[in-house]
């Protein structure tokens, strides 16, 4: 019985390493990093229409050894495109208008104009124009190919058996740019995204009690890629593609990134760190013998000082004699 019992347990294990598949389908954020993180354009963002993004395979969801009604792929890759559009540079890029539903924005603008002229007359006050884009994208899913390639590998030993499966799907999309002036077919953008389904199971077969008590397990695990997030994941690496190719035929200019030189840098540093160190004069300790002969040199100072008014003085009374002589003699004349 306990014997049993590990036989279980080891198939059990061996089952366990299928794992849990690494895409979140819950999560609505972009499939592809460079569709956000993608530089800017140089200018104004770019004005598009899109009028439809459809279905061209026709093929049905497989269902074993008959088809279903089902589509094999998504039937709303238009609204995943307006999105991916929308989210191209984080909203930088491309203004998108809208033309899948024009006859019922049209309509809603004649009820507008039709409200504001029975209330205001004359007065109304008119719409402004629609947005016009100069290009549109157009395209669509033009292939699913399903069990392009196979694979699986197990072993069996005692009655216990463990074996992984492996199948490839590739869905391929096509993104066209047109030129509304001139009607030309500006890019062309063809992606493949394969789809990866895995399937991981394990088996007991096994007698026990002199072939009187039959024990059998089978277990298994299988994972599949959505169709739908690879689908979202090849228009937004269309997206990217159609950005990248768009800047090499000039249409228009990915925003170049500012490269600041090691040169300038240290030039500008240099101007910024410019640091005056003013330093005192060390304090000495005067003796008296410094002390005596600073006081001998001010006395000099003062006699010095003394000495230059006394002939100050001189002068001025020899001019003041001179004049007083000049005047006298002057009198007597």
């Amino acid at each position: 019985m306990f014997r049993s019992i590990a036989i279980l347990l080891l198939t059990l294990l061996l089952v366990s390493c299928a794992g849990k598949p690494d895409f979140d389908v819950r999560k609505q954020i972009p499939a592809v990093k460079n569709l956000t993180t993608i530089l800017p354009p140089d200018g104004e963002a770019v004005v598009i229409a899109v009028y439809d993004f459809i279905d061209l395979t026709g093929q049905k969801k497989p269902g074993g050894n008959y088809a279903t009604m089902s589509t094999a792929v998504t039937q709303g890759a238009y609204q995943i495109l307006i999105k991916a559009l929308q989210d191209a540079g984080d909203g930088k890029w491309f203004r998108v208008v809208e033309r899948a539903s024009l006859p019922s924005l049209l309509q809603e603008r004649k009820l507008i104009r039709s409200t504001r002229q029975q209330v205001d007359g004359d007065k109304a006050q008119s719409l402004p124009p629609l947005l016009f884009a100069g290009a549109y994208i157009t395209g669509g899913i033009v292939g699913y190919d399903s069990d392009v390639k196979t694979g699986g590998y197990g072993a069996r030993i005692l009655g216990i058996q463990a074996h992984k499966q492996w199948r490839q799907d590739v869905v391929t999309i096509i993104l066209r740019l047109v030129n509304v002036q001139t009607g030309e077919v500006v890019i062309s953008i063809v992606v493949e995204k394969t789809i990866i389904s895995g399937e991981t199971g394990g088996d007991i077969f096994k007698y026990f009690d002199a072939d009187t008590l039959l024990l059998e397990v089978e277990v298994g695990v299988a994972r599949n890629e959505p169709v739908t997030f690879a689908v979202r994941k090849a228009i937004e690496k269309g997206i990217v593609e159609l950005i990248k190719e768009g800047d090499e035929k000039g249409i228009w200019k990915i925003e170049k990134p500012v490269i600041v030189e090691e040169s300038d840098a240290e030039v500008i540093t240099e101007e910024k760190v410019e640091v005056v160190i003013e330093q005192q004069e060390p304090n000495v300790e005067k003796t008296y013998e410094d002390y005596l002969l600073e006081k001998e040199k001010q006395k000099e100072e003062r006699k010095k000082k003394i000495q230059i008014k006394l002939k100050e003085i001189e002068e001025n009374t020899n001019e003041e004699n001179n004049n007083g002589s000049s005047d006298s003699s002057s009198d007597n004349d």
